[in-house]
């Protein structure tokens, strides 16, 4: 098993891309319409896009942002690290592409609808106790992580579920393990990046 960076710089720009290598088969040959950043907050923030099948990696958000992922310093490694972790080496197929390496192939219909969308959600994540929060914002308005306009409240596994394409949101809260909390109306179209 590859060891997982807990440095946020090297998680996102030689982890994330490594895991990738993985995934790269099934994505060869397409370009993302828009880049996808991932941010912990005073710490740094990554984007991410797909060049003709090759995932690319800069540091900052660039003017095409689809969706912005965003967590604070104490949530990166429960959320991201352990996670990942908690993947360990499970081969992953194309269909069942972690979340950010789907948001990157979504249509530019959908790049367009989900810019549209105004409000950040937020996942509360479980970890035995611990709560950690982890806020999704699509386009490039300012994530609302303290006070996001909906919350997704689940328990670490269903959400490490979600991540890996195991489950869809929708089944996990069909089956009461995820909690909508506020404007339902967000997830429900982000739901087209994710699913």
């Amino acid at each position: 098993m590859t060891d997982v960076p807990e440095s946020p710089k090297e998680f996102f720009s030689q982890y994330l891309p490594s895991k990738f290598e993985a995934l790269k088969a099934g994505l060869a040959g397409k370009s993302s319409n828009g880049s996808m950043v991932f941010r912990v907050q005073g710490t740094g923030e990554w984007s991410m896009r797909l060049n003709n099948g090759e995932l690319e990696v800069s540091e900052g958000m660039q003017d095409d942002v689809i969706i912005q992922v965003t967590c604070n310093p104490e949530d990166f490694k429960p959320i991201f690290v352990q996670g990942a972790v908690m993947q360990g080496d499970v081969e992953l197929k194309p269909e069942q592409q972690v979340m950010a390496f789907k948001a990157l192939t979504v249509d530019a219909e959908r790049v367009k609808l989900v810019k549209n969308i105004v409000g950040t959600v937020s996942f509360v994540v479980d970890a035995g106790g611990a709560t950690h929060k982890l806020a999704i914002t699509p386009g490039n308005a300012a994530p609302k992580l303290d006070a996001p306009d909906c919350k997704l409240e689940c328990k670490m596994n269903d959400f490490m579920d979600m991540q890996t394409g195991k489950q869809n949101p929708m089944q996990l809260a069909m089956a009461g393990k995820i909690k909508i909390v506020g404007n339902a109306q967000i997830p429900m179209a982000l739901s087209g990046v994710f699913l």
